[in-house]
């Protein structure tokens, strides 16, 4: 794609961005309302919020112009902090983790569920790809050194019977492949020397047109319906890899070197022309400033007889100064005035009889409280706008020469020095302007006490605030060690590990759930260092009390130092079992009492990420699991259509997938498997030579329901007990709550109606 094709795209998200703010203001506007109101708004607006961020994602990915790209990453960090806030007030709305879209929604958007679904920007791990790869060569090499080799593929071992066997079975088909070939020519030879006793009648001609004309029309129709149900998505076609996305890609990753070229030359223009400014202009900017504050102060003090006090630089300096209208003694003040005793008279008359109604409509009130809603407010939605109105000024409306030119501009590169510049030099005049003020305040206050007047002390600047809740900085227990010394360490003791590279949208074919996989997804997609504290895998690491505060002092520093991280504990259930089996020895209680200062140790700017997952979290005391785990995410086992989908999808790419296949047969005898035993089956049945054989023998639903009668499924008591255990958790006992005291207000509202009749 061309240059025009992503300034093009990028000029129609920026309508989309004004209708989807327009959209996202009338909701604020809205204020409180009932719940069923927001439903549809929110809905809608994290559809035109999702479609958005996959607009900019694209735009930034292929965008050349260094400038413009500035304002697209702002557009597309504030949308997807603005996507978070809409999803936890939808959250909140339905009082449940799992939120849906309305198909209404989509229809009026026109919208597919594909494009309804968040997608992750490419930029997370793109522009850290050097850090990343660094970072994994460096956990590889470390475990090379400690003789780890990653798994290799086990060679075949044979016996002696068994080799010769295959060996017979191959000398075989040869043999008869061989003499296949003879027979033919043999037929060949005897057909040709047949004697033609006359040529062909009329009536066999008739059959063999018929016969082939029959066999060509039947063909066509087969095609034609083909072609038909791949139109109209009955059928899937072949899997195979298009040329043309192979030659897209091509031109997107050329145009990606192409960025980071002009990049870099947009880097070096950025210091080349600051040093020229500085030589060019710094002199006369300094002078300029400092007669304009020298003529300013003396007028001043001509005006007042005092010099003035210069504001601080986070203040904004003489620039502030300038800026002041007037001595502040024209500024409105406060206006209140104390309450007269008519007004208090009515006050407690007014109080006397809302408490005489409180008790009436109370329950009015708390139906109403808990039917009505009110949206958070938006802390990205303002930058979202400022960043958008910032392109539509500067680039949105120029000319096309100049728009469609993806080198830096220069001019507006001096424009932003020169302000820097002046900026820098203003700060600096008025450090040089305080201590000369300061030289004639002391001379005037000389001069005043000479005379016989007193002279005004200065006054101590109080410092207001104090502190304000400070943290006790933790003691540093590795000051001398280096951040490579403590990484290589924690990879030799295995908390730190590699994982496989895994997409989320790989999640549809995970083992069991797919707990494990979202952890490796969650890493793979935002380039993290994961550390593993399960505790197996602490056994015998870091004995000991000391041990144990090395080991999350080496937790937390290194995990904010290779920041962003993800700690994770699988069998997160297992610190807060009540009684621990005595076959167990991996002492899964000794993070019992650190597992909350591990996570209350994670303040709001670290990118760091706790994870815990659990096959059975119904183990645990739930008291202290709860106050440990801020979010509790269910993965529920497939339900039908996930399973048919992941054989569709599967089957597909294998190339079994046929119309003889009878895949809704096949969804509902792999109901009560999880989506890892249903792949281990699927391994096991698709062996190679069944592959090879799939032209010829169609690939059945028997075969994999025979396979599957190996495998232990998933009990009805297991799901019974995550039902139960899911029903106690703090969100879904709060949904209760609530719903259950609407039902109790609307059959209290009931009875009083059928009272008064």
């Amino acid at each position: 794609m061309s240059n025009k094709t992503y300034n093009d795209l990028f000029c129609e998200t920026s309508e989309l961005i004004v209708e989807a703010t327009q959209a996202d203001e009338a909701v604020f506007e809205a204020g409180s309302a009932e719940r069923s109101t927001f439903e549809p708004l929110l809905s809608d607006l994290r559809i035109r919020y999702t479609v958005l961020l996959s607009r900019l994602d694209a735009v930034y990915d292929q965008l050349l112009q260094p400038q413009k790209r500035l304002i697209v990453k702002r557009l597309l960090e504030a949308c997807l902090g603005r996507l978070l806030e809409i999803k936890h007030d939808l959250v909140e709305l339905h009082l449940s983790d799992f939120t849906y879209d309305d198909d209404e929604v989509l229809v009026k958007l026109g919208v597919t569920p594909h494009e309804a679904e968040p997608s992750v920007p490419q930029y997370f791990v793109r522009e850290r790809e050097d850090e990343v790869e660094k970072k994994r060569d460096f956990i590889t090499d470390t475990l090379r050194k400690l003789g780890y080799e990653p798994p290799k593929p086990r060679a075949l071992v044979l016996t002696e019977q068994q080799a010769v066997i295959i060996i017979q079975s191959h000398e075989r088909a040869r043999q008869g492949r061989l003499r296949g070939q003879f027979m033919k020519e043999i037929r060949l030879l005897k057909e040709k020397g047949r004697d033609q006793k006359g040529e062909m009648s009329a009536a066999a001609a008739t059959a063999i047109q018929r016969v082939w004309r029959g066999y060509l029309a039947r063909r066509d129709t087969k095609r034609r319906k083909h072609e038909e149900q791949l139109l109209i998505g009955m059928k899937l076609a072949p899997y195979t890899e298009s040329e043309e996305i192979k030659k897209a890609e091509e031109v997107k990753e050329f145009r990606r070197k192409v960025q980071k070229e002009y990049e870099q030359e947009y880097q070096e223009s950025l210091e080349k022309i600051e040093q020229q400014l500085r030589a060019q202009h710094g002199v006369k900017i300094n002078e300029r400033i400092g007669d304009e504050l020298r003529r300013w102060i003396s007028e001043y003090f001509e005006r007042t007889g005092k010099f003035p006090d210069l504001p601080s630089e986070d203040g904004g300096g003489s620039r502030a100064m300038f800026s002041r209208q007037g001595t502040g003694m024209d500024s409105e003040l406060s206006k209140s005035s104390p309450v007269s005793s008519k007004d208090s008279k009515k006050s407690k008359e007014s109080k006397d009889k809302k408490n005489n109604k409180v008790e009436d409509n109370k329950n009015k009130d708390e139906a109403e409280d808990l039917k009505s809603f009110k949206c958070s407010t938006s802390a990205f939605l303002k930058d979202f706008v400022n960043a958008n109105e910032e392109y539509e000024d500067i680039w949105k409306y120029r000319d096309d020469e100049v728009k469609h030119d993806e080198k830096c501009d220069k001019d507006m590169i001096e424009r932003e020095k020169m302000i820097k510049i002046e900026q820098e030099i203003r700060n600096i005049v008025d450090d040089m302007m305080r201590s000369e003020l300061e030289l004639l305040q002391a001379a005037l206050d000389r001069d005043r006490a000479h005379k016989g007047k007193k002279s005004k002390k200065p006054q101590k600047k109080v410092r207001r605030g104090g502190k304000k809740g400070k943290k006790k900085k933790e003691k540093d227990l590795t000051p001398d060690r280096t951040t490579e010394s403590l990484f290589e360490e924690l990879i030799t003791n295995g908390i730190i590990r590699p994982y496989p590279i895994v997409k989320i949208d790989d999640f549809i074919g995970p083992a069991g759930s797919g707990k494990k996989m979202l952890v490796q997804a969650i890493c793979s997609e935002t380039g993290a260092t994961l550390f593993d504290l399960t505790p197996a895998n602490l056994v015998g690491k870091y004995p000991g009390k000391s041990g144990l505060i090395m080991l999350i002092h080496l937790i937390m520093k290194v995990s904010r130092l290779l920041q962003p991280s993800v700690i994770w504990m699988n069998d997160a259930e297992k610190p807060f079992v009540k009684k621990i089996p005595k076959t167990d020895k991996t002492d899964p209680k000794r993070l019992k009492k650190d597992l909350v200062k591990i996570i209350k140790g994670i303040c709001p700017e670290d990118r760091v990420l706790f994870v815990g997952t659990s096959r059975t979290p119904w183990e645990a005391e739930q008291k202290l699991l709860f106050q440990c785990y801020s979010k509790l995410i269910q993965i529920p086992r497939a339900d039908y259509g996930s399973i048919s989908l992941m054989w569709r999808i599967k089957l597909h790419r294998a190339g079994a997938l046929s119309p003889k296949l009878e895949l809704s047969c096949l969804s509902r005898v792999s109901d009560s498997y999880t989506i890892g035993t249903l792949l281990a089956a699927l391994d096991a049945v698709l062996t190679t030579k069944r592959r090879l054989q799939l032209r010829v023998r169609a690939f059945t639903a028997q075969e994999v329901a025979v396979q599957l009668s190996s495998f232990e499924p998933v009990y009805v008591e297991h799901d019974m007990a995550a039902e139960s255990w899911w029903s106690k958790t703090p969100m879904e006992r709060r949904r209760q709550r609530v719903m259950q005291r609407l039902l109790e207000l609307e059959q209290e509202n009931e009875e009083r109606a059928a009272a008064g009749k």
